[in-house]
């Protein structure tokens, strides 16, 4: 892999860069690598797709009860009992 720095970056277009790799829950760093591949025409696969197919099979997807019952069973964990800090 090759790196590259770019200097000399006006405030505007830093500023710009922070504000979208923000929304978009980048770094700067992943963002203008996305930028570089789109404006020279290359596809980028999407970041999420393979993260969720290789823990697939060790988690599945709950049903809205499910959920509400996970959260009911674990509801007490997030109590503090003042007398256990005396």
């Amino acid at each position: 892999m090759k790196s590259l720095t770019l200097h000399s970056l006006d405030s505007q277009l830093a500023a710009q860069l922070k504000r979208c790799a923000e929304e978009q829950s980048l770094s700067m760093n992943e963002l203008a690598k996305r930028i570089l591949a789109e404006g020279l025409g290359i596809k980028v696969p999407s970041a999420e797709a393979p993260h969720r197919d290789e823990f697939a099979r060790f988690s599945g997807l709950w049903t809205g009860k499910e959920a509400k019952d996970f959260e009911a069973r674990v509801s007490d964990t997030g109590k503090i009992d003042p007398e256990d800090w005396k």
